[in-house]
């Protein structure tokens, strides 16, 4: 006689609080709604103490555009933070392409000039992984694609943390959140390597001016030179990426070439690494404000594909992004990115147990 299934278990939902916001013309206006929506937060963020060093992680845009969360709309919460702890600070970690926050003094500078400086915010500005990328840690996960996986080392060090997402549409993976945020945005420049691209870097010849950059930055001496010219061992290399950023010709590059599925899912596995470094203490702040197809390191300005709506705060990520999707309309994501389905991220992301889509959503 055959025994009875047991039942599922039951789910319950996460919490998710929208604070709607249609008007984003006046940045005081945005600075107390913004203030309004963490206040609310605040009972259950009991993590965060007088000598906590609580990182705020968000992205600064690319040099060239408008879409990122403006230090103004934050003045509030971040007024509110230092009353709570002396040792917070603004984080990032430095980008995977060849464009001024690929180190961190350019990094930097970008961040300075989209206001994001002490003096006018009154946090400082750290990133997290180093000059050059390299400074990242190792974390385990034993996920379906990484046993372990590379954050950056100021986010380990880190005691908890505030994710504030510009939530836009994405080329690789449909719909960029918080689990973007955490995920490809907390990873060292390895982690982002082996999250974009199945394959290893590949030398430009005609490019290469046999300098050796490359080869002394290199971690497996997988790289020589040869009449003049960089030659790969393909055996050796680790697929690190840090040739690419020593090489001032451009002679080196990787492929993004990842399918879209992998990528998301392997996203999701670096979410769930920072969430493991950080013992899950971490609040999400989503704004669904200027949702444009493509994410804030496209150095342009793009017209917004939804009216705007306001802002998403929850301890669960994966909670934060489906309410975000169905407040926006997944079908808009599809109509961005037919080839796309944004919902891998989310359905990858139960299954690593990073959090659960089920949510019961209340206005504040």
């Amino acid at each position: 006689m055959q025994k009875p299934s047991k039942p599922a278990p039951k789910i319950t939902p996460s919490k998710v609080y929208l604070k709607r916001l249609q008007d984003w013309s006046g940045d005081q206006k945005i600075s107390e709604t913004v203030l309004s929506a963490w206040q609310h937060m605040e009972p259950m963020l009991d993590f965060i103490g007088k000598n906590s060093f609580t990182a705020i992680k968000l992205t600064f845009g690319e040099e060239g555009t408008s879409g990122y969360v403006k230090p103004a709309w934050l003045a509030g919460l971040l007024n509110s933070l230092r009353q709570k702890t002396e040792n917070a600070f603004i984080v990032e970690t430095n980008t995977l392409y060849r464009e001024k926050r690929s180190n961190a003094v350019g990094h930097l500078h970008v961040a300075e000039s989209h206001g994001y400086s002490l003096d006018k915010t009154g946090i400082p500005v750290i990133i997290a992984d180093g000059l050059h990328g390299r400074d990242g840690q190792n974390i385990s996960i034993r996920g379906d694609h990484f046993e372990n996986v590379k954050i950056a080392r100021g986010i380990c060090e880190s005691d908890n943390m505030i994710c504030i997402s510009h939530v836009t549409g994405h080329m690789q993976s449909g719909f960029a959140g918080a689990i973007k945020n955490l995920g490809m945005g907390c990873a060292s420049r390895q982690g982002k390597l082996l999250q974009h691209s199945g394959t290893l870097p590949e030398i430009t010849v005609e490019k290469c001016i046999g300098c050796g950059a490359c080869m002394s930055v290199c971690p497996a001496n997988a790289i020589g030179i040869k009449k003049k010219k960089a030659i790969l061992v393909r055996e050796r290399c680790i697929g690190c990426g840090e040739c690419t950023v020593a090489c001032r010709t451009g002679a080196i590059d990787i492929k993004y070439d990842e399918n879209v599925v992998k990528f998301q899912e392997k996203m999701v596995e670096y979410a769930l690494g920072v969430k493991k470094a950080l013992s899950s203490k971490i609040v999400y702040l989503n704004f669904l404000e200027n949702v444009t197809k493509n994410c804030d390191c496209m150095s342009k300005n793009e017209a917004s594909v939804v009216p705007d709506i306001g802002i998403i705060c929850s301890i669960d990520p994966v909670a934060a992004d489906k309410a975000s999707m169905d407040l926006i309309g997944i079908d808009k994501f599809k109509e961005l990115f037919p080839e796309i389905d944004a919902l891998t991220q989310i359905r990858h992301a139960e299954k690593v147990k990073l959090g659960t889509s089920q949510y019961e959503i209340s206005e504040i």
